[in-house]
């Protein structure tokens, strides 16, 4: 059974775009060689805010991609970065694949708020605070298909 995993950063600053997106590519790049990647899917949103949907074969692929290379480095600038910071897993009950297909940002908002972890953040925003992240501004839209 697969893993389904969602993001979402929030930027604290427009100034740290620059190294984020350098850090990103690196971790696109990465991720297209990563074992057990099965899709991935990242969406610009308002105000500095990403999401990244994306399917592994199994929780160790994605662990080891997450812990490792470029990505397991930017990591550990999220502090400084973002003042918000949330990721949730679910094992893939066959709507992972479908909302590859047209995925519902709103939905899977919510699957975040309901059962995400919040990261600790030196400067956290009232939202991430209050777990009360605002709703995606797309339902549908200015997604990057990468896998």
């Amino acid at each position: 059974m697969a893993l389904v995993s969602l993001t979402r950063l929030r930027l604290r600053s427009w100034r740290h775009l620059f190294p984020f997106a350098g850090w990103v590519a690196a971790s696109v790049w990465q991720s297209l060689r990563a074992e057990g990647l099965q899709h991935l899917l990242l969406l610009r949103d308002r105000r500095n805010t990403f999401w990244t949907y994306t399917v592994w074969r199994d929780q160790s692929c994605m662990e080891q991609f997450r812990r490792h290379g470029s990505h397991g480095q930017a990591m550990r600038h999220l502090a400084t970065w973002c003042d918000e910071s949330a990721v949730v897993h679910w094992q893939d009950d066959g709507t992972g694949e479908a909302a590859l297909r047209s995925p519902d940002w709103f939905a899977l908002h919510g699957r975040l708020i309901s059962g995400g972890h919040f990261t600790a953040l030196p400067n956290p925003s009232a939202a991430h605070q209050s777990h009360n992240l605002p709703d995606p501004a797309h339902r549908r839209g200015r997604v990057i298909r990468l896998r």
